[in-house]
């Protein structure tokens, strides 16, 4: 008997981690790729803070976007696009973590 795997992402080799600080501004976070040919099989977006919640907005135009509670993650696969920050406070910790291809 023989069976077959078929896989419809890569494997995932590393992943790169950097945190950035949000206020009660919108704040671009996250930039388009420059490389044309890097794909971005997951994002991984965490709010640090322990009490502050912050929302992460998909565009340049929206004020409003998806809350992530204090000590929270959301992840977006496939996703190659900018992405844009507002935190409930000042100086709140965002830490995002991408893997690409």
């Amino acid at each position: 008997m023989s069976s077959q795997i078929q896989l419809s992402s890569p494997f995932l080799r590393s992943i790169s981690h950097t945190d950035v600080t949000v206020g009660t501004t919108k704040s671009q976070i996250l930039t388009v790729p420059t490389n044309i040919t890097e794909k971005r099989i997951v994002v991984v977006i965490q709010n640090k803070s322990t009490t502050e919640t912050i929302q992460v907005i998909g565009n340049a135009n929206d004020t409003v976007g998806i809350l992530v509670s204090p000590l929270s993650t959301i992840s977006l696969d496939n996703y190659n696009g900018a992405l844009y920050a507002i935190a409930s406070a000042a100086a709140t910790t965002v830490h995002i973590a991408i893997s690409s291809v």
